[in-house]
């Protein structure tokens, strides 16, 4: 074919459990402990205090209130009512009014009490963290999400969270709007945004345990919070996707995380591992001149996994024209053409560990990884069609 086309499996990393993996597993009648022992090896199932709070930062970068806000989360950023403010009585607000933040003349963020016509109250400069609580059993409501590249998620224009919602100011008209919360009640917001709650009560107890051992991982590390509520830790949408299965799954499992060698592991976890996991060493492998393999983790080796029926997928096709500007929009200028995609290596569970790309002008070395992100592919274990 004329043009490049990627065809592949998997959605992920490749790494730890496959979400699509633990659900076979688990239609299969496997309960979460063989689930576990089967994509984590060696590692044992302990008890751990989670009666703390955790620090959830709701979008991966301070949001910036001079930028013009989306039309379809309405005029403005808000947190609707009842609301209080600690140590600001000003700011109290009852059920059908809200708090709406926007940057003041000065560039400064602020918030300033907005009633159900629109009207404002005077407005207060946000110089220090802003806890705002509530006593409706609903959670607190806000319109403040996850930014995805410069923009938000469609069809996400509201969310409910339990606990406080803190607004840390971050200098020049931004802010960043943490969720804090008790660990267990953090999980119920976990699951059901990781995993659906139809795919079995053993499936989404392991993964219950798996983001738990995650998360408690990222504690206390120091900055503004432990973990944000993008996939860039773990996904995470409050109490707006609760449901009963997945409560249950972490209340059913309450404390227990995983560890090996008496020390809690990272549980990393994919949706899918296309039919093979990855094993450590090749985890987010680099290249230069071969590979740049990490050190072994025994408890990431890679396994067979006949259980996961995740859905196979297709990026493309990219013209020979299109993909070397692809290319060089990355920093890699090879001429006006791509002409071939060369594989140098690849590791035992399939995936790229580097590739050469053949331009008309040069070639370069790079690795699966880059390969994956530069051309938006879920993954590594894939195949190269085409040519130009």
């Amino acid at each position: 074919m004329a043009g490049f086309l990627f065809k592949g499996r998997g959605n992920g990393h490749g790494l730890g459990m496959s979400q699509w993996g633990a659900r076979g597993r688990a239609a299969a009648g496997q309960d979460y402990r063989k689930i576990l022992a089967a994509y984590y090896a060696g590692t044992r199932i302990e008890n751990r205090d989670t009666t703390g709070l955790v620090r959830i930062a709701l979008t991966d970068e301070p949001i910036d209130l001079a930028r013009p806000w989306p039309r379809l989360f309405g005029p403005l950023p808000f947190v609707a009512g009842p609301l209080t403010v600690d140590g600001l009585p000003q700011l109290q607000v009852a059920a059908g009014s809200s708090l709406g933040f926007d940057a003041g003349a000065s560039g400064q963020p602020e918030v300033f009490t907005l009633a159900a016509d629109g009207s404002r109250g005077a407005p207060v400069v946000i110089g220090h963290p802003l806890a705002i609580r509530t006593a409706s059993a609903a959670g607190i409501r806000t319109n403040i999400m996850q930014i995805m590249g410069g923009d938000f998620r469609p069809g996400a224009e509201q969310r409910r969270y339990a606990g406080l919602l803190q607004i840390i100011p971050k200098g020049a008209g931004r802010v960043l709007p943490l969720n804090v919360l008790p660990m267990e009640d953090y999980l119920k917001g976990v699951v059901p945004a990781e995993m659906p709650p139809y795919w079995g009560v053993e499936a989404l107890k392991a993964q219950a345990i798996a983001a738990r051992t995650f998360a408690i991982r990222k504690l206390g590390q120091g900055g503004d919070f432990d973990l944000r509520a993008s996939e860039s830790d773990q996904a995470y949408s409050g109490l707006t996707d609760q449901r009963e299965e997945s409560n249950a799954a972490v209340d059913g499992t309450r404390g227990q995380v995983l560890t090996y060698q008496g020390q809690l592991i990272t549980a990393f976890y994919m949706a899918s591992d296309g039919g093979h996991t990855e094993s450590s060493e090749f985890r987010f492998v680099g290249w230069d001149n071969g590979p740049q393999l990490r050190s072994h983790l025994g408890y990431l080796t890679g396994i067979s996994d006949a259980f996961d029926r995740g859905p196979s997928w297709q990026v493309g096709p990219f013209t020979a024209s299109g993909a070397a500007t692809v290319l060089r929009d990355n920093g890699r200028d090879i001429g006006d053409r791509l002409l071939g995609i060369d594989v140098l290596q690849k590791d035992p569970s399939g995936r790229l560990v580097g590739v050469r790309v053949r331009g008309s002008s040069k070639s370069v070395e790079i690795s699966g990884p880059t390969l994956r992100a530069w051309f938006g592919l879920p993954d590594t274990l894939v195949d190269i069609v085409g040519g130009g």
